[in-house]
C-alpha cells in the first residue's frame, strides 16, 4: 500500500493530477479484470523432464547436444534467506548442467572490506561443485560485478538471475531445450511477480514475440533472459548503463539484426513462466521511484543503440517510467530502411479508441480504450509497435509501395497522417476498409517491410 502511494505522488508530480486520476482510473478498471494463479509444473512433468536429461547425459552421443548454462549472480550484502531460496531454486532444477556463479562484492566497515555471505554460500557451495563463490575484491557496481561473473563462466550460454529472485524449476531445462533445436543469440520467458515470502504470486507478465520496435520503447523481455556465451563475452556490461544494463547488454547482443527477419530465428520466446520477480521494500518490482536512475540509464541505451546504427532520432520519456518514445528526426522511411508503413490511432471524438492496430485476423488491437488509458500494465496502447497492418485513414508508407497501395486500396496514395481528406465512401464499408488495411500490411511484409503502429498519430472519425 505505501509504495502504490509513493507510486501515484511520483507520477502526479511527473504529469500532474488529471493524468494521475485517468491512470488510477485504469489501474482500477484493470485490478477488477484481473486474475491470475500460477500453477506450478506438475510433478509428472518435472520427473519426464529429468529423464530426458538423464537420458541425454548417459548417451555418449548426444551428451555433448546439452549446454553447460552458466548462472551470473551478482551478490552484495543479500537477505541471507533471499539468498538461499535463490540458490536452492537453481538446486531444484530438472536440469542438471549448469554452474551457478555468485560474485559478491564486499562490505565495508571501518575501512575494511568483509564478506558476510561466505557462511551462507559456502554452506552450499561445499556439498555442490556446480555452486561458486567468487569473493570481488570491490564492489564495482552490478556491471562491473556482473562482468567479474561472466570473466570466470565456463557455459555455452549465460542466464541472468537477482540474488533475491526464484527459478520455477522447469525453467533450466526449457531454455535448454530452446537453445538445443536453434542455437539462438538469445531466450526469454514470462515472468510474474512474488511477495517476500515467495508464497503469493501475482502480475503476469505474458511477453510477446520478438517486437523490435516494442523492444526500443521498453525492456519487456527482461526476466528471464538466457544469453549466448559468445554473443555476450563481446558485448559485456557497461558501468556507465548501470541501472539499465540488462537492457543495454540485449540491445547490443540483437542489435545486429533486429533490421533483419533472421532476428525471428535467434530470439527465442518461452511463453511460460520461468522466473518469479521477488518485491519488497527495497525492490525495483515493489517501487518503480527507488531506481529513477535506471530509468535514465535505459533512455541514453536506447539512444546508443540508434546513435550506433547511424539513426538520427531522439529518445524520451513516456508518463510511466521505463517507456521511451522515439522520434525520428528524418523521414522514418529514409532513416529506417526496414520500415514500409506507418500508421497511428483511429478515434471517435470522445478519443476513443476505434482501431488503427490489427491483428492478421482482422482482430483490432485496444478496441474500446478509453482516452487517456494506456492499455494496462504494460502500457502497450501507447508505444510503438511493429504489427500486422494499420489502417489506411492514418497511414504513410515508403514511395516503393504507392503501386501495391492503389492495387488494394483503388486511389492514389494519400498520407492520411496530415491529410485526412479521403472520403469514407471511396474506401468503402467498415468492414471492407479493415478488409483491404490487412491485404495490405501483409502483403507489405511479404514484401519484407516491417509495418509500425506509433499512437503518436491519430485520426478522428
Amino acid at each position: 500500500m505505501i509504495n502504490n502511494i509513493k507510486k501515484t505522488i511520483a507520477y502526479a508530480r511527473r504529469n500532474g493530477v488529471g493524468n494521475t486520476v485517468v491512470a488510477a482510473m485504469e489501474r482500477l478498471r484493470d485490478q477488477r479484470t484481473e486474475s491470475y494463479d500460477f500453477v506450478p509444473v506438475s510433478e509428472e512433468k518435472l520427473e519426464k523432464q529429468r529423464k530426458w536429461y538423464r537420458a541425454l547425459l548417459n548417451n555418449a552421443g548426444k551428451s555433448k547436444m546439452l549446454p553447460l548454462i552458466s548462472i551470473l549472480v551478482p551478490c552484495f550484502n543479500t537477505d541471507r534467506r533471499f539468498l538461499r531460496e535463490m540458490i536452492e531454486s537453481v538446486q531444484n532444477q530438472t536440469y542438471g548442467k549448469w554452474e551457478l556463479i555468485l560474485a559478491e562484492a564486499p562490505v565495508v566497515s571501518k575501512g575494511r572490506p568483509y564478506y558476510p555471505l561466505t557462511e551462507t554460500i559456502e554452506g552450499y557451495s561445499t556439498n555442490d561443485g556446480r555452486i561458486r563463490h567468487i569473493k570481488l575484491k570491490a564492489n564495482a557496481g552490478i556491471s562491473g560485478n556482473s562482468n567479474a561473473a561472466l570473466d570466470v563462466a565456463r557455459g555455452d550460454y549465460m542466464a541472468l538471475l537477482d540474488h533475491d529472485d526464484l527459478l520455477t524449476p522447469d525453467a533450466l531445462c526449457e531454455v535448454a531445450i530452446a537453445a538445443i533445436k536453434n542455437y539462438p543469440r538469445l531466450i526469454y520467458s514470462d515472468e510474474d511477480k512474488c511477495d517476500a515470502e515467495g508464497k503469493k504470486f501475482f502480475e503476469y507478465h505474458r511477453k510477446k514475440k520478438f517486437n523490435p520496435d516494442l523492444f526500443l520503447s521498453n525492456n519487456y523481455i527482461c526476466h528471464f533472459t538466457t544469453i549466448r556465451s559468445d554473443v555476450i563475452h563481446t558485448c559485456r556490461f557497461r558501468n556507465e548503463y548501470d541501472g539499465a544494463q540488462d537492457y543495454d547488454l540485449f540491445l547490443r547482443a540483437i542489435g545486429r539484426i533486429m533490421w533483419t527477419s533472421d532476428y525471428e530465428k535467434q530470439i527465442v520466446h518461452i511463453s511460460k513462466v520461468l522466473y518469479h520477480w521477488r518485491t519488497h521494500e527495497n525492490s525495483t518490482s515493489a517501487n518503480p521511484q527507488s531506481k529513477m536512475y535506471a530509468y535514465d540509464a535505459g533512455k541514453r541505451a536506447v539512444q546508443d543503440f540508434l546513435d550506433s546504427n547511424n539513426i538520427r532520432a531522439t529518445v524520451s520519456h513516456l508518463k510511466h517510467v521505463g517507456f521511451y518514445r522515439v522520434e525520428y528526426k528524418e523521414d522514418i522511411f529514409d532513416a529506417r530502411k526496414d520500415v514500409g508503413v506507418v500508421g497511428g490511432k483511429i478515434v471517435d471524438k470522445n478519443g476513443t479508441l476505434l482501431g488503427g492496430n490489427y491483428r492478421a485476423d482482422g482482430k483490432i488491437r485496444f478496441d474500446g480504450l478509453p482516452k487517456g488509458f494506456s492499455g494496462g500494465r504494460q502500457h502497450l496502447a501507447v508505444l510503438e509497435q511493429d504489427t500486422d497492418a494499420v489502417d489506411v485513414r492514418c497511414m504513410k508508407i515508403r514511395p516503393e509501395l504507392k503501386n501495391l497501395y492503389k492495387e488494394i486500396f483503388g486511389i492514389s496514395y494519400v498520407d492520411t497522417t496530415k491529410d485526412n481528406s479521403i472520403r469514407p465512401e471511396i474506401l468503402g464499408t467498415e468492414s471492407e476498409i479493415l478488409n483491404k488495411c490487412v491485404r495490405f500490411g501483409l502483403a507489405t511484409k511479404q514484401l519484407g517491410y516491417k509495418v509500425l503502429w506509433d499512437p503518436g498519430f491519430e485520426t478522428i472519425i
